[in-house]
Formats: structure tokens, C-alpha cells, sequence
């Protein structure tokens, strides 16, 4: 039969165990939500890049439909579409929807550059997260070790 201070040094232990374990374990998940959070961010940065590809085209039609109301109108009115008014006037419309479809496309790849940011925090997030729960369970184990150690110290100078 075991002595009660055996039994209490090895429930002892077993806790100290059960206790490193379960903070590596959170430190493990931690890293892994870092993960998942990263690849939705890149999910994301790809779909805002889409968009602002998709919104770039549509800008591009808007302004290929606007020259040609115009060119249709100008040589309705009987003025040369390669020269003067009519040519500077086309010359805009084309100037300024290249200037939209580049902001549009600057605009999608900031977000997407910021969201692969935060996707890149979060990793770091999680890995800061797992070394810390793997310190601690370092920590448990050698503060487990200590009081078990003191415990059998003191029940063996005293004796059975």
C-alpha cells in the first residue's frame, strides 16, 4: 500500500504534468488561429485585388462609352475629331479615365496589402502567443519539479 505523502507527491507530479501540457496545448492553438487568420487575410487581400481589377474594367467601359457619345456628337456638329476642341476634349476623357482606373487599381492593392498586413500580424500574434504558453509550461514543469522534490526531500529525512 502507498504512503499518503507518496501519493501526494505523485498527484503532485501528474498535476504539474496535466498543467504544462494544457499550456503548450493553448500555446499550439493559438499559433494555429495566427495561421487561419493569416490565410483569410490573404483570401481577402486576393479578393479585394479582384475587385479593384473588376472596378478598373467598368471604368474603362464608362469611359470608352463617354468618348464615343462624344465623338458621335462633335462630328454630328460637324467638327473635325482630330483637331482643336473636339481632339483636346477626347484627349481628357481618356486622361481621366486612366487616371480613375489607376487610383481604382492603387486603392485595391493598399487594401490588400493591408489586409496580408494584418494576416502577417496575426501570425506573429500567434507565434509570440506559443512561445509564451511554452514558457510557462516550462515554467509549471520546473516549479512542479521543485515542490516535489522538496516534498520528497522533507519525507525522507523524516523517514517511513
Amino acid at each position: 500500500m502507498c504512503e499518503p505523502t507518496t501519493i501526494a507527491m505523485i498527484a503532485m507530479a501528474a498535476g504539474t504534468a496535466v498543467s504544462a501540457k494544457a499550456s503548450y496545448d493553448q500555446g499550439q492553438v493559438a499559433k494555429q488561429v495566427g495561421r487561419n487568420n493569416a490565410t483569410m487575410a490573404e483570401y481577402a487581400a486576393q479578393d479585394a485585388q479582384k475587385r479593384g481589377e473588376e472596378d478598373a474594367a467598368a471604368i474603362q467601359r464608362k469611359g470608352a462609352a463617354l468618348k464615343s457619345a462624344q465623338r458621335v456628337s462633335l462630328a454630328a456638329r460637324g467638327l473635325d475629331l482630330g483637331y482643336g476642341t473636339a481632339a483636346d476634349l477626347q484627349d481628357q476623357t481618356d486622361f481621366f479615365t486612366q487616371s480613375d482606373v489607376a487610383t481604382t487599381r492603387t486603392n485595391a492593392g493598399r487594401d490588400a496589402w493591408s489586409m496580408r498586413a494584418r494576416g502577417q500580424q496575426a501570425v506573429f500574434e500567434g507565434n509570440a502567443a506559443a512561445r509564451n504558453a511554452n514558457m510557462q509550461a516550462a515554467g509549471s514543469l520546473l516549479s512542479g519539479a521543485g515542490q516535489v522534490s522538496d516534498k520528497w526531500n522533507t519525507y525522507s529525512k523524516k523517514g517511513p
